[in-house]
């Protein structure tokens, strides 16, 4: 697979767990219960407070004997990830990929191609696609 393509497949990988992904914005809030098996969760304020579809994901390893928020850092990290974030990060990728097909075009190599030889988008490419070298 040439370079353009590993970056394209993790863009076309984002954008189909986008599609399914509850819509964004999504916020961070603490689970208050003394059986909470979680302390933090994930919500959708594109949905209405309470229903199901609000809900994204509930995170959290240290749980108090209270309940509430010990460790959100899962949850807050999430919550930074929303779909709208994983769009932009498709769009850059896509992009990425359509200048390295013209360098490899000009050039015949793709020893330049990419991010003028940093690799920076191949490296998130890779790890979006679970590959660490190209897969010729």
């Amino acid at each position: 697979m040439n370079l353009a393509d590993e970056l394209r497949t993790a863009a076309q990988k984002l954008r189909k767990h986008i599609k399914h992904a509850t819509d964004g914005p999504w916020v961070t809030s603490t689970v208050w219960s003394p059986r909470a098996t979680s302390t933090s969760a994930v919500y959708s304020h594109a949905h209405p407070t309470g229903t199901v579809e609000s809900e994204v994901v509930a995170s959290g390893r240290i749980r108090s004997g209270y309940g509430g928020i010990r460790e959100p850092w899962n949850a807050e990290y999430i919550a930074l990830m929303q779909p709208a974030v994983g769009a932009a990060l498709a769009q850059l990728l896509e992009v990425e990929a359509d200048v390295v097909a013209a360098r490899t075009a000009e050039d015949g190599t793709e020893a330049y191609a990419l991010d003028y030889g940093t690799n920076h988008l191949l490296t998130i490419a890779r790890l979006i696609n679970g590959t660490t070298e190209e897969t010729a």
